[in-house]
C-alpha cells in the first residue's frame, strides 16, 4: 500500500514542503504530519475524525480517497454533505487537487432526473460520486443505487449521524452489502454528551476516533489565536413594559396547564421544551382517546400553543429586537390555525402592535454593531489613505461575518448597515422559509465570489454559513445572539483566525434568552473537550468483518496515460488575457457545471441511443418494433431507453402504439408510389439506385426522408416517393420508409 507523505519533495519556489503522490496536483498541498498521521490511520479502518475548523478535514478525506482510488482501480467512492452547497464546494475542492477527467467525476443531486442518477449509479467509469444522503437513501430504497461497488464512504458534518437522519440508513445498507466497507466521518464537534458520541459511533460503524484540539502540539503551529469578547446589553425601558405584557400573558396560559396536571412543574421553571414535549403527548392523546374526551384535550392544545408562540414572542423581542417580533406576529395573522387567532384577538397582542409601529426603538444590539463596523472601517480608510485600493491591498481589507438565529433579523441589519454606508449582504439557505424564498445555489456562490473579491465588507448570514461552506477569510465574526449548542458555537467560531489572528464578538442583553444560551453553550464547550480527550477509552468501538481486498494499484502506464489527457484538456482550456469582470464569469462558469454537466452527458447519451432507435424501428416500416424488442437490440442502453423513446414521442418522431413502436410518417397517409430501392453506389451529397430492378436513378441528400444508414451500397429498402426528371436525368424523391 502506498502511504501518502511518505515522499514529499521541496518546492524551490516556496521552500515549502507539500504532499506528493500521483494522482496529486503538484504544489497544491502543502505538507502537515498531523494530516498524514490520521490519514494512514483512516485506510484500514472505520474512522471518525475530530478536528476544529480550518485544521484540514477535506484535506483528510482527500488524501485517504486518492490513496483508495490509486490501489483499487476498479473501486469506487462515495462523498456525502448535508446540503448542495457543501456538496458542490466539495466537489469543486476535489477537482482542483486531483488528477482526474471530468468523465470520471459525478455530483448527484436533486436537480438530476432518477434516470440520469441511475446511469451515474451504475457506471464505474465515475469514481468519485459527490452528493446528498436523502437522495442517496431514497436512490437506494427505489433500488437505483447499490453500494456494494463502493470502497470508501466519507461522511461529512458526521455529528447529524443520529436517530433517523438518512447517514444512519445509509452507513447501514452500505455496511450490509459491502464485503470490504471502508467509513470516514468528518466533525468540528460531536457534542458533549458521551451517549449522542457513542450514537454517532455506533451509527456509522465507527472502530476507531483521531481528536485534535487547539492545543495539541503538532497542530498548535497551525492555528492562529482568536480574541473572543462578550458583550452586556440591557434592553430599554419600552423593551421591558412589552416584555411585562407578554409575561402576563404567558403566566396565564403556564397556570392554566399547571392547575389541570397537564404540566407537573412550578410554572416559573415551566421551558420551551416542557411546552414542546407536552404538545406531543397532547397530540398523542387526541389520536388514542374516546370521542367524548377529545374537546379538552383539543383545548388544552390550543392553550399549550398559544403559550409556545408567546414564549416565542418574549426570546424573539430580548433577543433579536421589535423588528423581528413585528414580523413575526405580522405573519402570524396570515395564518389559519385557532391558536394563533386566539393570540392576536387578545387586546394586550394589539396593544403590543402598536407600541411597536408607534415607537420603532431598535434593538442596541444594532446600533453597538453599526458603531464597531463604522469604526473599524473607518479606521482602516484612513490607514490606507483613499478608498481605491489595489488589488494586493483589497485582500487586505477588513472582511466581517455576522451570524444571526433570523432571516427577518439577517435582512434588517443588511438594510441598516447599508443605510451607514457599510457594504454589507445577506447569506441565507436554498429552502423558502414563511415566504422568505431563500437563495438559489447561484445566488449563494455569486455573493461568496463578491465577498471574496472585496464588492462588500460584511456577510449576514444564518446558520448555513456555520457548516462546511468555503466562506472567505474573515477577521472579525460577530454572534448577534449566542446559541445554545456547543456544535454551533465552534462552527461559527472557527470562521475567523485560520490565516491570521481573529476577533470574535458575542452580542447578549442581560438576564435574558440570551444570558441562558451563552451560559449552556460555555459549559457545554468545557465538558466537549473533557469528555473526548478520553473519547478511545470510554466510547465501545466493534471491530468490523471486511474481506481484506488485495491492493491493486495503477500502473505507470495508466498514470501517464492520465496526464497526458489531463495535460492536452488543460492546453485546450487555456484561456489567456481575460479581464477581472471575465474572470469572474468563468470562475461562476466552473462552479455551477458540476450538475450540468452530468446532465449534458446524460442528454447526449440520451440522444445517441434515440438515433440507434429510430434507424432501427424505421428498418421495420409499418410493422413497427415491439417495445421488448428495442431494449434487446445491440448498441441500444437499456437503461436510457425509456428517456430516448419519451424524446422521439416529444418531437413526434414516433408513435407507440399498444407495445408497439412506429415511425410518425408510417401512421400518416402520404401520396405517392410505393418503390424498391437499392443502392448501387454513394458519392458526394447523392446516390446512383435501382429503382423497382428496372430504372436507374439518382437520389439526391435534399430528396431523401429516411435513416442515413439506408443510404449504404447495397441496401436495399421499399419507400413512397415519386419519379421526376431533372436535365434528362430520372431522379427519384423518397418521402417515406415503407
Amino acid at each position: 500500500m502506498l502511504i501518502i507523505g511518505d515522499s514529499c519533495y521541496l518546492s524551490l519556489n516556496e521552500q515549502t514542503t507539500y504532499f506528493n503522490h500521483p494522482l496529486l496536483r503538484r504544489n497544491i498541498l502543502r505538507f502537515r504530519e498531523y494530516q498524514k498521521m490520521i490519514a494512514n490511520s483512516a485506510m484500514t479502518k472505520n474512522t471518525m475524525v475530530i478536528l476544529p475548523t480550518a485544521l484540514g478535514k477535506t484535506i483528510i478525506s482527500l488524501l485517504v480517497c486518492i490513496n483508495t482510488l490509486y490501489n483499487n482501480r476498479e473501486k469506487r467512492i462515495l462523498i456525502l454533505a448535508p446540503t448542495r452547497p457543501l456538496v458542490n464546494q466539495h466537489r469543486n475542492s476535489f477537482v482542483s487537487c486531483l488528477k482526474l477527467l471530468d468523465d470520471q467525476i459525478a455530483m448527484v443531486t436533486g436537480k438530476i432526473p432518477p434516470q440520469a442518477r441511475t446511469i451515474v449509479w451504475n457506471k464505474k467509469a465515475i469514481r468519485l460520486v459527490f452528493s446528498t444522503p436523502e437522495l442517496v437513501k431514497n436512490d437506494i430504497i427505489e433500488k437505483r443505487l447499490s453500494l456494494k461497488d463502493f470502497f470508501l464512504i466519507v461522511f461529512d458534518e458526521a455529528h447529524r449521524a443520529v436517530k433517523d437522519y438518512a447517514y444512519t440508513f445509509i452507513a447501514e445498507k452500505y455496511m450490509q452489502h459491502c464485503t470490504h466497507p471502508l467509513i470516514l466521518g468528518l466533525t468540528a464537534s460531536p457534542g458533549s454528551e458521551k451517549n449522542k458520541i457513542q450514537e454517532i459511533c455506533n451509527n456509522l460503524f465507527i472502530e476507531h476516533l483521531e481528536y485534535k484540539t487547539e492545543e495539541d502540539a503538532d497542530v498548535k503551529q497551525y492555528i492562529n489565536a482568536i480574541d473572543v469578547k462578550w458583550k452586556w446589553f440591557d434592553l430599554p425601558p419600552e423593551y421591558h413594559y412589552v416584555k411585562s405584557i407578554l409575561k402576563t400573558m404567558l403566566k396565564e396560559k403556564l397556570d392554566w396547564l399547571v392547575s389541570r396536571n397537564i404540566i407537573k412543574k412550578d410554572s416559573r421553571w415551566i421551558f420551551k421544551r416542557d411546552l414542546i414535549t407536552t404538545g406531543e403527548q397532547l397530540r398523542y392523546s387526541l389520536n388514542v382517546r374516546l370521542e367524548k374526551e377529545r374537546p379538552s384535550l383539543y383545548f388544552a392544545l390550543i392553550q399549550q400553543s398559544i403559550a409556545l408562540s408567546l414564549m416565542h414572542c418574549i426570546e424573539l423581542m430580548e433577543s433579536q429586537g421589535f423588528y423581528s417580533l413585528w414580523n413575526f406576529l405580522n405573519r402570524t395573522q396570515l395564518e389559519e390555525s385557532r391558536s394563533h387567532k386566539l393570540l392576536l384577538s387578545d387586546h394586550r397582542i394589539k396593544e403590543v402592535k402598536g407600541l411597536i409601529e408607534q415607537l420603532k426603538i431598535e434593538h442596541p444590539k444594532i446600533e453597538y454593531l453599526i458603531k464597531i463596523l463604522n469604526e473599524r472601517f473607518d479606521s482602516q480608510f484612513n490607514l490606507n489613505g483613499n478608498s481605491n485600493l489595489t488589488d494586493s491591498a483589497s485582500e487586505k481589507k477588513s472582511r466581517v461575518l455576522v451570524f444571526t438565529q433570523y432571516r427577518d433579523t439577517a435582512q434588517h441589519i443588511v438594510e441598516l448597515l447599508n443605510k451607514s454606508k457599510i457594504k454589507a449582504s445577506r447569506f441565507v439557505g436554498q429552502s423558502e422559509k414563511q415566504g422568505d424564498p431563500g437563495m438559489k445555489q447561484e445566488e449563494q456562490n455569486s455573493i461568496l465570489e463578491y465577498f471574496k473579491e472585496g464588492d462588500f465588507n460584511v456577510l449576514v448570514a444564518t446558520s448555513i454559513a456555520e457548516e462546511g461552506l468555503d466562506i472567505p477569510e474573515v477577521d472579525l465574526v460577530v454572534f448577534y445572539e449566542p446559541v445554545p449548542t456547543e456544535i454551533r458555537h465552534i462552527q461559527r467560531r472557527g470562521r475567523t483566525g485560520r490565516k491570521n489572528i481573529g476577533s470574535v464578538i458575542i452580542l447578549a442583553a442581560k438576564d435574558t434568552i440570551d444570558q441562558r444560551y451563552l451560559d449552556v453553550s460555555r459549559k457545554k464547550i468545557q465538558k466537549m473537550k473533557s469528555v473526548l480527550s478520553s473519547t478511545n477509552t470510554y466510547l465501545n468501538f466493534k471491530p468490523v468483518n471486511r474481506l481484506i481486498v488485495k491492493p491493486d494499484p495503477m500502473t505507470k502506464y495508466e498514470i501517464d496515460s492520465l496526464n497526458s489527457l489531463l495535460d492536452k484538456f488543460e492546453e485546450r482550456t487555456k484561456i489567456q488575457s481575460l479581464s477581472s469582470s471575465k474572470n469572474k464569469t468563468l470562475h461562476h462558469k466552473i462552479v455551477y457545471s458540476s450538475e450540468d454537466h452530468t446532465m449534458v452527458q446524460f442528454k447526449r447519451q440520451v440522444e445517441r441511443t434515440a438515433r440507434k432507435i429510430y434507424s432501427v424501428v424505421t428498418i421495420h416500416g409499418n410493422k413497427g418494433l415491439k417495445i421488448e424488442t428495442i431494449h434487446n437490440v445491440p448498441g441500444v442502453n437499456d437503461e436510457l431507453t425509456d428517456a430516448a423513446l419519451k424524446m422521439l414521442k416529444k418531437l413526434k418522431k414516433i408513435k407507440i402504439i399498444g407495445r408497439k413502436v412506429i415511425i410518425s410518417d408510417n401512421v400518416a397517409k402520404i401520396r405517392g408510389q410505393i418503390y424498391n430501392i437499392e443502392i448501387e453506389k454513394v458519392v458526394m451529397g447523392k446516390a446512383l439506385v435501382l429503382v423497382n430492378a428496372e430504372w436507374h436513378a439518382i437520389l439526391h441528400h435534399y430528396d431523401y426522408a429516411g435513416p442515413r444508414e439506408l443510404i449504404r451500397k447495397g441496401r436495399e429498402f421499399k419507400a413512397i416517393g415519386e419519379l421526376y426528371h431533372d436535365d434528362d436525368n430520372l431522379n427519384i424523391r423518397v418521402k417515406q420508409i415503407v
